[in-house]
């Protein structure tokens, strides 16, 4: 199993992820990138992996990979009933004007 932290690219030692400055040589970073992906963003973007890639992210919660859930939880579309029941009021709002006009 992968230890979570990133290299300092100064002294090249394993560095916590939640660090602006290096523990080994004191190098302060102005940004963290991924080894992986060589995604470039600050420290706390890192805290549960890597955004872009997922280079030492949890890998998985309740048998779904984070970047999925993540991915289910920002879908927004509606349940199948909402369709069907839009769809039929809809019919009848035509239905009725369909009437309407043709009594005219």
């Amino acid at each position: 199993m992968k230890k979570k932290g990133f290299v300092c690219q100064s002294c090249n030692n394993l560095v916590p992820p939640n660090t602006d400055r290096c523990p080994y040589c004191g190098k302060y970073f102005k940004g963290v990138r991924c080894p992986e992906c060589h995604y470039v963003g600050i420290s706390t973007d890192f805290v549960h992996g890597c955004p872009s890639c997922g280079y030492l992210a949890d890998e998985k919660k309740n048998g779904v990979k984070l970047d999925q859930l993540e991915k289910v939880k920002n879908d927004k579309t509606l349940p199948g009933w909402f369709y069907l029941i839009s769809a039929g009021i809809l019919t009848v709002i035509v239905a009725v004007f369909l009437l309407i006009l043709y009594r005219m």
